[in-house]
């Protein structure tokens, strides 16, 4: 009897110790071994993580106008499983939210535990549902977008998309720092699906960069006004102005007309979205002279004193004819820029090799992008110069058979206004941190490229003397005699050079008759230059010609410029308002 009770009772001990053993080997894997795992399982079940929307960063002009601004909005979302009645929500709020019933009907059948009605409602709308909102129904604080100048600057500035994405011009092309961190915060599930709505959660992130541009909000509001008007006086389909301080690049103006508002972006076609002043590529035409005429002076090629056959209007070329529109015998240097001669300009830039040509076109900027900082620049097109033809020689001398953007052909008149020096421009001024220091380089974690802002390297492309006698020859085509009287301005005196281009037609393959490009580019005031500017028109219908329908535009433009930056007019200087009669010949 003893020996049995001994044996249940040490069977019984075994029994219990190995029932610890196993108890507290369960609570190891269960605590240590997949304690993470487990605790990661129940916070999926009782709680739900929300991603914070980030606040953008402004974007200001160069005297702290705001641009573009983020401003908080509501948007309303439903959670399905919580409605009373999905049909009858909808009732409630199809009117109001200006959706159809029966999406909206079945938006809030469905299965999902949270669903998106409506983003960024309006201020008022959401202010009224407020007062009445269905159960199962709230709303979630985000950010909308705001452009207070509207259409003005649109296609620089770009714009957002509905998760506040940037998708074009400065918006997309600075994204990564503007759009901000994400921060996610947790809410606490209550019961089967319901979670307390979107409380006790932190500050939303401070904006992580904003931008300060060098745009002055005064120039691009005049620049926008005038474009406009003599796109229309001209009866052309649009235009493009770019205003830049001479000395140090920066731009102050960039417009094309017609515009559009980035705050209804979706009202307008993808063709008005684009910032034409650097995506689109166009002959420029007789403006390209003063290229053509400081390589060959700079060469040796040519000089001061020199006149030169102007053929009477018609000269062959490899089998094609060069036309001048007013027939010229023989002219001095300064009249075939001041007259622009294609014919003698041809025969100017056939003296340089296609190769030592090519060389003076490219440190001038074509063919490369201008790092302007302006979202989608565009390089443009040069034929490399072993590929030449006589005809492509001697047409790219007058500017035909080149694509240049509005931006880098300003940049090489403003070689110019410095002297032989070419400026590299900028648009942004600096950066803003979250606690307001102004940053001119930002070097982001990983490796990525640096972000770099304000004035830029300048590198001579001229010496001094031959960009000195270039502009002489460019004021004279604003004065009595020139292309471009009408750019001449009372009490200031205007370098500059105006062009009319035919434009190619790859459907024809051939130039067209029809289609032109007209512009004018200078600076003024011409001896000690504060801005630059190129306008440019195309497909001008009343008249064709640069001296016509650009240059009055700059002349507006310029004027009032030089007047915001208390730059006032010289008593001195000439003031010529008789009617003139302008040479047909850009």
């Amino acid at each position: 009897m003893i020996y049995s009770f001994k044996i249940r009772l040490l069977t019984i001990v075994g029994l219990v110790a190995v029932s610890l053993v196993i108890a507290l080997g369960r609570s190891f894997q269960l605590q240590v071994l997949e304690g993470a795992h487990l605790e990661k399982l129940a916070q999926s079940q009782q709680q739900r993580t929300v991603v914070l929307e980030p606040k953008r960063g402004r974007i200001t002009d160069r005297n702290g106008r705001i641009l573009a601004i983020s401003i908080p909005v509501k948007s309303l979302y439903a959670n399905p499983k919580e409605l009373e009645s999905a049909q009858q929500t909808a009732r409630i709020l199809a009117l109001p939210l200006g959706l159809s019933y029966h999406k909206l009907k079945r938006k809030l059948s469905s299965k999902r535990s949270f669903v998106w009605l409506k983003r960024r409602i309006d201020p008022e709308l959401a202010k009224a549902l407020e007062k009445q909102l269905p159960k199962g129904i709230g709303f979630v604080d985000e950010f909308r977008r705001y452009y207070p100048q509207r259409s003005e600057g649109g296609q620089m500035l770009g714009f957002t998309g509905i998760d506040s994405q940037g998708l074009e011009g400065l918006e997309y092309q600075y994204e990564s720092l503007l759009k901000g961190k994400p921060q996610g915060y947790i809410v606490e599930k209550e019961g089967t699906y319901r979670t307390v709505p979107l409380k006790g959660y932190p500050e939303r992130p401070p904006e992580q960069f904003s931008l300060q541009l060098t745009i002055d909000s005064r120039i691009q509001h005049l620049t926008e006004k005038h474009i406009a008007q003599g796109v229309i006086e001209a009866q052309a389909d649009r235009g493009t102005a770019i205003v830049m301080d001479s000395s140090s690049g920066a731009v102050l103006a960039v417009a094309s007309y017609p515009g559009f508002d980035p705050n209804r972006y979706r009202q307008f076609s993808r063709a008005h979205f684009l910032n034409r002043a650097v995506t689109s590529g166009y002959e420029p035409g007789s403006t390209f002279k003063i290229i053509t005429l400081s390589a060959a002076l700079s060469e040796g090629l040519i000089s001061v004193d020199q006149n030169f056959d102007c053929e009477n209007g018609e000269y062959k070329v490899g089998g094609h004819r060069i036309r001048d529109v007013k027939k010229h015998k023989q002219l001095s240097l300064l009249q075939v820029l001041k007259k622009s001669s294609n014919i003698c300009a041809a025969k100017i830039g056939m003296r340089l090799s296609p190769h030592v040509f090519q060389d003076y076109i490219k440190n001038f900027g074509f063919g490369s992008r201008p790092d302007s900082g302006l979202a989608a620049e565009a390089p443009g097109k040069l034929l490399p110069a072993k590929k030449w033809t006589a005809v492509d020689h001697a047409s790219i001398s007058f500017g035909q058979g080149i694509l240049v953007s509005p931006l880098q052909m300003l940049v090489a008149i403003n070689v110019f206004a410095n002297r032989g020096k070419l400026v590299t421009p900028f648009t942004v001024q600096h950066a803003i941190d979250a606690t307001g220091n102004s940053l001119k380089q930002i070097d982001p974690p990983g490796g990525s490229e640096s972000y770099r802002f304000g004035p830029k390297d300048s590198k001579m492309v001229i010496e001094p003397q031959v960009a000195d006698l270039v502009r002489e020859f460019m004021i004279s085509v604003t004065q009595e005699g020139g292309t471009a009287k009408r750019a001449s301005i009372e009490g200031y005196q205007v370098a500059g050079k105006t062009g009319t281009s035919q434009v190619y037609d790859p459907k024809l393959g051939r130039y067209s008759k029809t289609q032109y490009v007209a512009s004018f580019g200078g600076f003024t005031p011409a001896k000690d230059p504060r801005v630059s500017i190129l306008v440019l028109i195309r497909n001008p219908r009343k008249s064709l010609y640069g001296g016509v329908v650009a240059a009055p535009v700059f002349r507006e433009i310029a004027r009032k410029t030089m007047l915001i930056q208390k730059v006032f007019p010289e008593p001195s200087q000439p003031n010529d308002q008789e009617s003139i009669r302008i040479s047909r010949n850009d």
